[in-house]
């Protein structure tokens, strides 16, 4: 600052101004610091998170063994306690490699000898076990053939029992399996790396950037001081700060998970759970919730800053009808709009327009679909719940003309298709039923109008109302299901 309004005359000072300008509009665009400093505390954060959430608390597992493994005999109670003794002697020798606190209280297996976790000829055996790698899977692998053997001799009275217990050992076991791969597979050197350099370099050029350059202006309080860019400093460096103390949560830092304390306070917490609280509890006596004059106790001074709010739903408050009131109740066909909804035809009928205005064809089937077929009341299968379905092309094969009627079928073997109609709501009026029938003998006299020079048509009926009332459509399972009665032409109509 001192440097721009001082050491620069004005031709020197404008050159600055355009270059500085230049750099202040390309800065964020350059390094998305918003971005890139989110984006690595998320992954620092969850991190921290899943390691904390698979540190390994001993109680769990030491109330199923307790629960599970019964006894109060001096070897039952010697199994329960080796057993929480192998667990937390496996959290030993996983801490040890992945905390320097914890590698500092136990350098070596001797260390962990004298502390009690491992006895010396455990400790022999530990020791010519052929396994060139880790070895913390062997205290679990003891706890699991104490159990095994406690459970043959019928101390575990079921196998779900022992499934149970064993279940137990094997999360203690997972969560310092997943100790071990967070430590294994650490973040990448490189990244935190490329966003502290970023934080510092962004800030750097912000010196630069943020000059008030108008020296002309001197109401705003930036003249003097750069107070937005100072909490912007503050703000984003101490995220960054934030990330960097939790990037490794099992160090020495202030802030860091306390492995030792566990250690200690698993092996005395599980040690009771199994022994000294063993299958002790209280004298049972009644309680004051019995009484029926029972009400709730908040101390004098609670009680005079005032009442909680109480949790009650967003509706409970409205009151709709009084307790005595008879509300008149009425049974509704599983079908009915109210219980499925209506069909809004709107985009279907906005569709068909808007491919007829870009000269588009229109579809069209055999028997177009266009509501709920509304059935008779004296038919079989007017009480019928089965889901409404449009009627595919082998339902309609056979089902609208006599055997006869196939001699003026076209040649390409279909039956003639209906034009798709408009409609403008679900509402809308019930289509009309075209019905055209070849000359037969038994057909009534044909209207007095000049006979088509086409080929007579075959013969199809296309019985369908869309129309909807309160019970709602219903839909049969077969389409056909009987001859008409009043079958006067015998062309053997079906109806459906």
């Amino acid at each position: 600052m001192v440097t721009y309004r001082f050491a620069l005359d004005p031709e020197k000072r404008e050159e600055v101004r355009k270059y500085i300008e230049n750099l202040h509009e390309n800065l964020d665009n350059c390094v998305p610091l918003t971005f890139m400093l989110a984006f690595f505390v998320t992954v620092i954060v969850d991190r921290w998170k899943n390691i904390f959430a698979n540190i390994g608390f001993i109680e769990n597992t030491a109330l199923a063994i307790a629960t599970l493994v019964r006894g109060t005999e001096p070897e039952m109670v010697l199994t329960r306690r080796t057993i929480i003794r192998y667990l937390v002697l496996s959290q030993v020798l996983v801490f040890r490699d992945i905390s320097l606190k914890v590698r500092r209280r136990f350098p070596n297996i001797d260390s962990i000898i004298k502390s009690g976790f491992l006895q010396e000829h455990e400790a022999v055996i530990l020791e010519e076990i052929d396994c060139p790698y880790n070895k913390y899977w062997v205290p679990i692998n003891w706890a699991s053939a104490v159990l095994q053997k406690v459970f043959v001799e019928g101390k575990i009275t079921a196998a779900p029992l022992f499934n149970a217990a064993w279940q137990e050992v094997k999360t203690f076991r997972s969560n310092m399996a997943i100790l071990c791969n967070f430590d294994w597979v650490p973040i990448p050197l490189a990244y935190p790396q490329v966003i502290f350099v970023a934080v510092r370099f962004y800030f750097f050029m912000c010196l630069f950037t943020r000059q008030h350059l108008d020296m002309t202006d001197t109401r705003t309080i930036d003249y003097y001081f750069p107070i937005l860019t100072v909490f912007q400093f503050i703000f984003f460096m101490g995220w960054m700060k934030v990330a960097e103390g939790l990037l490794n949560p099992l160090g020495e830092d202030d802030d860091d998970f306390e492995c030792n304390f566990l250690i200690d306070k698993n092996i005395s917490t599980g040690m009771a759970i199994v022994d000294s609280t063993y299958d002790k509890f209280p004298e049972m006596r009644p309680d004051k919730f019995a009484e029926p004059a029972f009400a709730p106790f908040y101390p004098e001074d609670v009680i005079d800053s005032g009442t909680d709010h109480a949790l009650i739903g967003s509706a409970q408050s409205v009151t709709l009808a009084d307790p005595s009131d008879q509300i008149d109740m009425m049974k509704v066909d599983i079908n009915s709009p109210i219980v499925v909804g209506k069909r809004d035809s709107t985009t279907s009928t906005f569709r068909r327009r808007l491919s007829s205005a870009f000269g588009r064809r229109t579809r069209s089937h055999s028997v177009q679909h266009l509501g709920p077929e509304k059935l008779e009341p004296d038919t079989p299968f007017s009480q019928s719940m089965a889901p409404q379905r449009p009627y595919g092309p082998f339902e309609l094969s056979n089902g609208f003309m006599s055997s006869e009627g196939f001699n003026h079928i076209s040649s390409n073997g279909h039956l003639p298709k209906l034009e798709e109609e408009e409609s403008t709501s679900v509402d809308s009026e019930a289509t009309e039923v075209n019905t055209i029938s070849p000359p037969s003998s038994h057909a009534p006299d044909p209207p007095t109008v000049p006979p088509p020079t086409t080929v007579t048509q075959p013969v199809f009926v296309v019985p369908r109302t869309i129309s909807e009332d309160t019970l709602g459509p219903t839909s049969p399972t077969s389409p056909f299901n009987q001859t008409l009665e009043n079958d006067n032409d015998g062309l053997g109509r079906m109806k459906f």
